[in-house]
């Protein structure tokens, strides 16, 4: 499915990754691509608060338009109708993601396709932006997938072999320093690759004290401290508003404590709802990894999966 949008206009030129993402995702995963475009419409009306040019005007609407259908076509996936469910969803997956391309990166694999799960993590943690504050622990994954994403681009184009695991210091090159110890003029000579074109100074919009009233009928938060944009020499983060979480978080029912034979001998094995969940969560690791043709990281989870159901244990 080809989702056709008119052409991004110059001033919104950060939404750009955005609109590629969810084309990436819009067979694969109608999730995150909603998600991805609402990020992008929000990030849109942002960056341009007041009166826009046509394009961008055109463009916003187009995409107005894609979500109210794609919603109303997907009334039953909580996907999309539950900002809750969306968000735990969308964290799963980036994490997922995260997760297998830092062990290649450990196991000293180091192709396009790291770089490409390095930076899919880290784009998806940047549409996590719109549902709220993010938590310490995935705003730093989100900072080290993009650079590593971009650390990995650079060695390989440059013909140098990269090296495992998180910065090293340019004076020891033994010493590891955590990647919140970076500058972001240090940072940001890794991060060429990952992002839009930074705006410059020139470009950077002045946020009015109050919320635009040209939103399209989007009822967005007021400014604040928070939303800054990045440095003119480092590439602009999305900056998404935040938008306030469900003060009753939605709980999927739980299944009740099933028997399951163990293979062999006869037994019953106890299965409690929380292994159910975990062998749950282990199926869309494999999904996800077979979106990445990842087969071996697929037949482990599943492998996990399938002994947690039959044995009560992963392995």
């Amino acid at each position: 499915m080809v989702v056709k949008l008119p052409p991004i206009p110059p001033e919104v030129k950060p939404v750009a990754h955005l609109l590629k993402l969810a084309d990436e995702h819009d067979d694969r995963n109608i999730v995150v691509a909603y998600w991805a475009r609402m990020s992008a419409c929000l990030l849109a009306l942002r960056i341009v608060p007041g009166k826009k040019s046509p394009e961008t005007a055109d463009l916003i609407r187009a995409l107005l338009d894609w979500l109210e259908q794609t919603k109303k076509q997907h009334q039953d996936n909580d996907g999309i109708t539950s900002e809750t469910t969306a968000q735990a969803l969308i964290e799963e997956y980036a994490l997922a993601l995260f997760e297998h391309a830092d062990e290649q990166d450990k196991a000293a694999i180091f192709n396009k396709n790291t770089v490409k799960t390095f930076y899919t993590s880290g784009m998806l943690m940047d549409v996590l932006d719109q549902f709220g504050t993010l938590p310490d622990d995935i705003r730093e994954k989100r900072k080290y997938a993009k650079w590593k994403a971009a650390y990995i681009h650079n060695c390989l184009k440059a013909g140098e072999i990269p090296l495992p695991g998180p910065p090293k210091s340019a004076n020891d090159p033994g010493n590891i320093v955590h990647n919140s110890q970076l500058s972001e003029e240090e940072l940001s000579t890794y991060t060429k690759f990952t992002g839009p074109i930074p705006l410059t100074p020139e470009d950077k919009p002045q946020f009015p004290n109050t919320p635009p009233q040209d939103n399209f009928g989007l009822n967005l938060p007021k400014p604040d401290d928070n939303f800054t944009h990045a440095p003119a020499s480092s590439p602009v983060t999305p900056l998404i508003p935040q938008q306030p979480v469900p003060s009753t978080p939605i709980v999927p029912p739980q299944p009740s404590t099933t028997l399951l034979p163990a293979p062999g001998n006869g037994e019953q094995v106890s299965i409690t709802p929380e292994q159910i969940q975990k062998a749950q969560k282990f199926c869309k690791f494999a999904t996800s990894a077979l979106n990445y043709d990842d087969v071996k990281s697929a037949i482990e989870n599943l492998h996990k999966a399938l002994n947690l159901l039959q044995l009560g244990r992963e392995e």
